[in-house]
């Protein structure tokens, strides 16, 4: 009489990373590659079985992870940070007399190149030269209907004072029926009496971003 063979144990450095290989963060995605090998050392011995997911673990952390640092990084430059630091470089390069950089912040066609100059005339009238733009975490952000912009409440720091405000960073703008990336600004907002907007014509879009907000 035989007695049946048992299987080999699986190794669970091969059923780990090939969990972490396909994660979203590149750290993880990475250990997916480190724990694959492991497991490949542990097989080896001949007391673990799992020798081809620890090679999927070990080739598809190699994969993700280039690509989810590509995606991480173009996250973090074309949204999250303009989100967080506002319009803060298109302004301050209008306020140094470059109107073309200064509108290149917006939307196309927000506004024309008087309405720039008069609304950064203003601003440098009322509240002198920006120095930086942070985020408010007294007031709470709003985010369109459609939920491709975000009216994000700020603090503008000037060479006089500090001043509210609140900017609508669009991601995708879905006019004339065809959606496009955007990663611009629709509005700003400076101030709360009598506050200094650009482009002109955009009351009516700040109002609807104020009343989100307040009834919440």
């Amino acid at each position: 009489m035989t007695t049946q063979q048992r299987p080999l144990p699986w190794s669970p450095w091969a059923l780990i990373g090939l969990a972490c290989s396909v994660g979203l963060c590149p750290v993880v995605t990475m250990l997916g590659v480190v724990f694959g090998i492991f497991a490949l050392r542990d097989i080896q011995r001949g007391q673990r079985r799992g020798r081809g997911v620890a090679i999927a673990a070990i080739f598809i952390g190699l994969v993700f992870t280039p690509t989810t640092t590509m995606a991480l990084f173009w996250w973090n430059t074309k949204v999250r940070d303009p989100m967080l630091q506002g319009p803060v470089e298109a302004i301050k390069a209008g306020q140094a007399g470059n109107l073309d950089l200064f509108r290149e912040g917006f939307i196309e066609g927000s506004g024309s190149g008087s309405d720039a100059q008069q609304f950064l005339q203003r601003l440098g009238d009322q509240y002198g030269t920006l120095v930086a733009i942070r985020q408010d975490p007294d007031r709470e952000a709003s985010w369109a209907p459609e939920g491709w912009a975000i009216s994000v409440p700020y603090i503008l720091e000037f060479t006089r004072e500090s001043v509210p405000g609140r900017a609508r960073f669009v991601i995708l703008d879905p006019r004339n029926g065809q959606e496009g990336l955007v990663f611009r600004f629709a509005w700003i907002r400076v101030g709360e009496s009598a506050p200094l907007t650009y482009p002109p014509g955009a009351e009516t879009d700040m109002e609807t971003a104020t009343g989100v907000e307040d009834a919440r």
